[in-house]
């Protein structure tokens, strides 16, 4: 049995902020099996419908409208919610299909459908093009804006970090982020300490913040983001976690490590859902996403952890290259731009665990995929 607060069933959240603002990706193409499927697979789904309390004592969940669920085994899977700022109440945040749908409403109102009227330009001034403000210049924000501006939107992109998405991609890739922005008429005011007057249209996107409040109060270990091991067990018996609602711990990296793309919670969630039919191998696969910006297909690899050394492969100005980082010489991430084959290599590295030098990294003609598989 699934059961979940939202009336929608389970649909890809990649595509809201990406193809479904541009119009590429139909409403009708999110969702993540079609609705016979979960029958075929004698899944019940229970929509509309939120745990307010995960009855571990007696292993039957609450619902908020006063029903109960027993269960044997539970797993919490409750995501993240888009991280919200005082004062702003009002503004556009994007996590959910709904907040997606007025965001492609407010985007589609960007230009007039149809070809131009000669007669009407002539006659008349031209409208100013519809203003979005944008708080936060990270992956949301990054893609709402290329949106926003293939849309014919004027983009304001205010950031409080001397780049875009600097904490993930560092300063050298973040400013190359900056120039392809500001290349496509973005607006985007770096290092922002205070905020102009805005417009009305204000999307926030400044993060997420994982959804712990029934683990809290279950009593589950929680240190941002529920605690589980290598399977996805809680310390609550029977009780697992799945998603980027988690810090798991990940055997590749020898921490806990939480992931907020979809790819990934995809993935382990499917371990952890072996774990809970009796399954014993940990997840172990190196997290992956991509972001689509204009013509640019951003892929990153690694956990987004603490880094002391980058090599470049490639020309940073000129697609394909990318960058690799490195922590006390051992690969731990990468991040490319139009450079999915050197992604997936360095994936295949890491994963193996096969030590790499620098000037292999840093030479297209070295073989990655034969360096995984020596």
């Amino acid at each position: 049995m699934l059961v979940g607060a939202e009336h929608d069933a389970p649909y890809e959240r990649p595509h809201l902020s990406k193809g479904f603002l541009l119009g590429t990706v139909r409403r009708d193409r999110l969702w993540l099996r079609p609705p016979e499927q979960y029958r075929e697979l004698g899944v019940e789904l229970v929509l509309g419908q939120r745990v307010v309390d995960l009855g571990l004592e007696h292993r039957e969940v609450e619902l908020e409208g006063g029903g109960t669920i027993a269960w044997d085994r539970l797993c919490i899977a409750t995501g993240s919610d888009a991280r919200r700022i005082d004062g702003f109440e009002d503004a556009l945040y994007l996590r959910e299909l709904p907040q997606a749908e007025e965001l492609h409403s407010l985007l589609e109102s960007c230009t007039p459908p149809g070809p131009p009227d000669p007669a009407r330009l002539a006659s008349a001034a031209p409208n100013p093009p519809l203003s979005l403000d944008i708080i936060g210049a990270g992956f949301i924000g990054c893609e709402v804006a290329s949106a926003a501006r293939q849309k014919g939107c004027a983009v304001r992109v205010h950031e409080a970090l001397e780049q875009p998405l600097l904490r993930v991609l560092g300063p050298e890739l973040g400013a190359y982020v900056a120039g392809v922005h500001r290349a496509h008429g973005v607006d985007l005011r770096l290092h922002a300490r205070s905020l102009p007057d805005l417009t009305e249209r204000v999307l926030v996107a400044v993060g997420s913040e994982p959804r712990t409040t029934l683990a809290h109060k279950a009593g589950l270990a929680v240190d941002r983001g529920i605690i589980v091991d290598e399977l996805g067990r809680t310390a609550g018996d029977g009780v697992f976690a799945a998603g980027d609602v988690t810090r798991f711990w990940h055997p590749l990296y020898e921490t806990r490590i939480r992931v907020e793309h979809f790819q990934t919670a995809q993935r382990q969630g499917f371990a952890v859902g072996h774990a809970m039919a009796g399954a014993t191998e940990p997840y172990r696969e190196v997290p992956w996403f991509w972001s689509d910006q204009y013509d640019l297909n951003l892929q990153y690899v690694g956990a987004g952890l603490a880094w002391d050394e980058t090599v470049m492969r490639g020309d940073p100005g000129r697609p394909p290259f990318t960058l690799f980082y490195l922590r006390a010489r051992r690969l731990i991430a990468a991040a490319g731009v139009n450079d999915h084959h050197t992604i997936a290599r360095a994936r295949r590295v890491m994963e193996a665990g096969k030590p790499v030098t620098v000037q292999q990294l840093a030479d297209p003609s070295f073989d990655l995929r034969a360096a995984a598989l020596a």
